[in-house]
Protein backbone atom coordinates (compact mmCIF):
# COMPACT_ATOMS: atom_id res chain seq x y z
CA UNK A 1 0.00 0.00 0.00
CA UNK A 2 1.04 3.82 -1.23
CA UNK A 3 2.06 5.39 1.86
CA UNK A 4 1.38 9.01 2.36
CA UNK A 5 4.09 11.50 1.44
CA UNK A 6 4.77 15.24 2.89
CA UNK A 7 6.90 18.39 2.07
CA UNK A 8 8.51 19.95 4.88
CA UNK A 9 10.56 22.68 5.84
CA UNK A 10 13.70 21.84 8.25
CA UNK A 11 13.36 24.94 10.69
CA UNK A 12 16.22 23.54 12.82
CA UNK A 13 19.12 21.42 13.37
CA UNK A 14 21.43 20.83 16.39
CA UNK A 15 24.34 18.44 17.36
CA UNK A 16 23.13 17.17 20.68
CA UNK A 17 26.06 15.38 21.50
CA UNK A 18 28.77 14.66 18.44
CA UNK A 19 26.84 12.27 16.73
CA UNK A 20 23.35 12.58 17.01
CA UNK A 21 21.32 15.34 16.11
CA UNK A 22 18.22 17.25 16.60
CA UNK A 23 16.01 17.77 13.32
CA UNK A 24 13.07 20.52 14.11
CA UNK A 25 10.76 20.15 11.15
CA UNK A 26 7.71 22.25 10.03
CA UNK A 27 4.42 20.29 10.64
CA UNK A 28 2.33 20.05 8.25
CA UNK A 29 -0.92 20.29 8.26
CA UNK A 30 -3.27 17.77 9.50
CA UNK A 31 -0.31 15.82 10.61
CA UNK A 32 -1.62 13.49 13.32
CA UNK A 33 0.49 10.94 15.15
CA UNK A 34 0.27 9.07 18.54
CA UNK A 35 3.25 9.55 21.15
CA UNK A 36 5.96 7.03 20.79
CA UNK A 37 5.62 6.62 17.07
CA UNK A 38 7.58 6.73 13.89
CA UNK A 39 7.85 8.25 10.36
CA UNK A 40 10.46 7.97 7.73
CA UNK A 41 12.55 9.94 5.82
CA UNK A 42 12.48 9.38 2.14
CA UNK A 43 14.62 10.17 -0.41
CA UNK A 44 16.34 9.76 -3.89
CA UNK A 45 18.50 6.97 -2.54
CA UNK A 46 15.91 5.16 -0.21
CA UNK A 47 14.20 5.80 2.75
CA UNK A 48 15.04 6.29 6.52
CA UNK A 49 12.47 5.60 9.63
CA UNK A 50 13.44 7.94 13.07
CA UNK A 51 10.91 8.13 15.56
CA UNK A 52 9.80 11.40 16.52
CA UNK A 53 10.85 12.66 19.80
CA UNK A 54 8.30 15.81 19.81
CA UNK A 55 4.64 15.33 21.16
CA UNK A 56 1.57 15.15 18.95
CA UNK A 57 0.47 18.78 20.72
CA UNK A 58 3.58 20.33 20.00
CA UNK A 59 3.52 22.66 16.73
CA UNK A 60 6.62 21.14 15.35
CA UNK A 61 7.87 17.58 14.38
CA UNK A 62 11.53 17.22 16.16
CA UNK A 63 13.97 13.53 15.20
CA UNK A 64 16.52 12.70 17.09
CA UNK A 65 19.05 11.30 14.43
CA UNK A 66 21.64 9.19 15.33
CA UNK A 67 24.91 9.65 13.05
CA UNK A 68 26.72 6.42 11.10
CA UNK A 69 30.12 7.01 9.42
CA UNK A 70 29.03 6.77 5.72
CA UNK A 71 25.73 5.90 6.44
CA UNK A 72 23.35 7.01 3.37
CA UNK A 73 20.71 9.19 5.64
CA UNK A 74 23.68 10.24 7.78
CA UNK A 75 25.79 11.24 5.35
CA UNK A 76 22.53 13.61 3.77
CA UNK A 77 22.08 15.18 7.37
CA UNK A 78 25.71 16.12 8.22
CA UNK A 79 24.86 18.33 5.13
CA UNK A 80 21.24 19.77 5.08
CA UNK A 81 21.45 23.03 5.98
CA UNK A 82 17.85 25.16 8.00
CA UNK A 83 15.53 26.11 5.34
CA UNK A 84 15.58 22.55 2.80
CA UNK A 85 12.71 20.42 2.20
CA UNK A 86 12.02 17.13 3.28
CA UNK A 87 10.17 14.65 2.27
CA UNK A 88 8.92 12.83 5.34
CA UNK A 89 6.00 10.08 5.42
CA UNK A 90 2.96 9.65 7.08
CA UNK A 91 3.47 8.14 10.73
CA UNK A 92 3.06 4.18 11.73
CA UNK A 93 4.36 1.66 14.09
CA UNK A 94 2.34 0.70 17.35
CA UNK A 95 5.06 1.01 20.40
CA UNK A 96 2.93 3.94 21.97
CA UNK A 97 0.82 4.64 25.08
CA UNK A 98 -2.67 5.16 25.46
CA UNK A 99 -4.61 7.76 27.48
CA UNK A 100 -4.86 5.00 30.84
CA UNK A 101 -3.46 6.74 33.39
CA UNK A 102 -1.23 3.35 34.42
CA UNK A 103 2.34 3.37 36.25
CA UNK A 104 4.80 2.80 33.68
CA UNK A 105 8.84 2.34 33.50
CA UNK A 106 10.98 3.28 30.52
CA UNK A 107 14.42 1.78 29.28
CA UNK A 108 16.31 3.65 26.59
CA UNK A 109 19.59 3.42 25.03
CA UNK A 110 20.80 6.32 22.78
CA UNK A 111 18.54 7.26 20.19
CA UNK A 112 16.22 5.07 21.53
CA UNK A 113 15.30 7.71 23.97
CA UNK A 114 13.35 9.68 21.20
CA UNK A 115 10.13 7.98 20.95
CA UNK A 116 10.23 7.64 25.22
CA UNK A 117 10.68 11.59 25.64
CA UNK A 118 7.50 11.79 23.81
CA UNK A 119 5.16 9.47 25.58
CA UNK A 120 6.65 11.01 28.94
CA UNK A 121 6.35 14.43 27.90
CA UNK A 122 2.75 13.71 26.94
CA UNK A 123 1.55 11.77 29.58
CA UNK A 124 3.25 14.14 31.88
CA UNK A 125 2.29 17.65 30.33
CA UNK A 126 -0.89 16.83 27.93
CA UNK A 127 -2.96 13.88 29.50
CA UNK A 128 -2.08 14.74 33.41
CA UNK A 129 -1.00 11.59 34.43
CA UNK A 130 -0.32 11.26 38.12
CA UNK A 131 0.93 7.37 38.39
CA UNK A 132 4.47 7.23 39.27
CA UNK A 133 7.15 7.37 35.84
CA UNK A 134 10.45 5.93 35.75
CA UNK A 135 13.18 6.61 33.15
CA UNK A 136 16.39 4.98 32.44
CA UNK A 137 18.93 6.10 30.10
CA UNK A 138 21.82 3.63 29.47
CA UNK A 139 24.88 4.83 27.32
CA UNK A 140 28.61 4.33 27.13
CA UNK A 141 30.32 7.05 27.46
CA UNK A 142 29.84 10.50 29.21
CA UNK A 143 29.79 12.11 26.02
CA UNK A 144 27.41 10.05 24.35
CA UNK A 145 24.90 11.57 27.33
CA UNK A 146 22.27 14.45 25.67
CA UNK A 147 18.61 15.83 26.47
CA UNK A 148 19.94 15.47 30.15
CA UNK A 149 18.76 18.90 31.00
CA UNK A 150 15.15 18.95 29.65
CA UNK A 151 14.71 15.52 31.76
CA UNK A 152 15.66 17.08 34.69
CA UNK A 153 13.75 19.80 34.03
CA UNK A 154 10.77 17.55 33.74
CA UNK A 155 11.86 15.73 36.96
CA UNK A 156 12.39 18.82 38.88
CA UNK A 157 8.13 20.18 38.00
CA UNK A 158 6.35 16.70 38.02
CA UNK A 159 6.98 14.88 41.41
CA UNK A 160 5.67 11.16 39.98
CA UNK A 161 8.28 11.16 37.30
CA UNK A 162 11.92 9.82 38.31
CA UNK A 163 15.03 8.87 36.24
CA UNK A 164 18.71 8.00 36.62
CA UNK A 165 21.40 7.88 33.95
CA UNK A 166 24.11 4.75 33.66
CA UNK A 167 26.83 4.67 31.98
CA UNK A 168 28.72 1.40 30.80
CA UNK A 169 31.59 2.11 29.72
CA UNK A 170 32.39 5.67 32.23
CA UNK A 171 36.02 7.22 32.97
CA UNK A 172 37.27 7.30 36.05
CA UNK A 173 35.98 10.64 36.74
CA UNK A 174 32.21 10.19 36.62
CA UNK A 175 30.25 10.06 40.10
CA UNK A 176 27.25 8.69 38.49
CA UNK A 177 25.63 5.20 37.77
CA UNK A 178 27.98 2.74 35.83
CA UNK A 179 26.88 -0.73 34.15
CA UNK A 180 24.16 -1.68 31.97
CA UNK A 181 20.48 -1.12 32.95
CA UNK A 182 19.87 -4.86 33.87
CA UNK A 183 21.88 -4.19 37.05
CA UNK A 184 20.20 -0.83 38.35
CA UNK A 185 16.73 -1.55 37.60
CA UNK A 186 15.44 -1.24 41.31
CA UNK A 187 14.11 -4.35 43.43
CA UNK A 188 10.82 -1.76 43.65
CA UNK A 189 10.42 -1.55 39.70
CA UNK A 190 10.34 -5.14 39.37
CA UNK A 191 8.20 -6.06 42.43
CA UNK A 192 5.27 -4.01 41.13
CA UNK A 193 2.98 -6.43 38.66
CA UNK A 194 0.95 -4.01 37.59
CA UNK A 195 3.75 -1.92 36.00
CA UNK A 196 3.87 -1.31 32.07
CA UNK A 197 7.60 -1.57 30.74
CA UNK A 198 8.29 0.50 27.57
CA UNK A 199 12.23 -0.56 26.18
CA UNK A 200 13.55 1.23 23.23
CA UNK A 201 17.08 0.96 21.75
CA UNK A 202 19.31 -1.57 21.35
CA UNK A 203 18.82 -5.19 20.10
CA UNK A 204 21.20 -6.60 23.49
CA UNK A 205 19.34 -4.22 25.70
CA UNK A 206 15.48 -5.02 25.00
CA UNK A 207 16.40 -8.87 25.02
CA UNK A 208 17.80 -8.33 28.51
CA UNK A 209 15.55 -6.51 29.92
CA UNK A 210 12.60 -8.14 28.57
CA UNK A 211 14.22 -11.38 29.85
CA UNK A 212 14.82 -9.84 33.16
CA UNK A 213 11.37 -8.70 33.34
CA UNK A 214 9.56 -11.77 32.47
CA UNK A 215 11.83 -14.02 35.12
CA UNK A 216 10.56 -11.60 37.64
CA UNK A 217 6.90 -12.39 36.65
CA UNK A 218 5.99 -9.34 34.70
CA UNK A 219 3.10 -10.13 32.74
CA UNK A 220 4.53 -10.25 28.53
CA UNK A 221 1.48 -8.16 27.61
CA UNK A 222 2.59 -4.98 29.68
CA UNK A 223 6.18 -5.00 28.17
CA UNK A 224 6.17 -3.01 25.00
CA UNK A 225 9.46 -2.53 22.56
CA UNK A 226 11.10 -1.17 19.84
CA UNK A 227 14.59 -1.87 18.56
CA UNK A 228 16.81 0.54 16.48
Amino acid sequence: MEITRYKSNIIKKEYLNSDTILLQLEKPKNYDFKPGQFLQTIFPEGKRSYSIFSKPSDKTLNLCIKLFAGGLASEIFKRIEVGEKITISETMGHFIITEEDVERTYCATGSGLAPIVSMIKTALEDYGHQSRMYLIFGLRHEENIFYQEEIEKLAKKYDNFHFDITLSQPNENWQGMSGRITAHLPEKVLNKKNNHFYLCGSPEMVKDVRKLLIENGMEVKNIKFEIF
